[in-house]
């Protein structure tokens, strides 16, 4: 499993559209959040709703 630092920007995108805290993310644009986000999505949509997320 991937670990993102909590405090963190990385650019995020997705392999398909995914719902968080009542917002839709697509897959594409290139998204930014914190790992602290990102880490939560992973825990509830799977490793592999990420394609990639790139430090910034």
């Amino acid at each position: 499993m991937a670990t993102y630092k909590p405090t963190k920007t990385y650019d995020v995108k997705f392999t398909r559209p995914v719902t968080w805290r009542g917002v839709k993310l697509t897959a594409l644009p290139v998204h930014q959040m914190t790992g602290k986000v990102l880490t939560a999505i992973v825990a509830e949509h799977g490793e592999d709703v990420v394609d990639r997320a790139d430090p910034r």
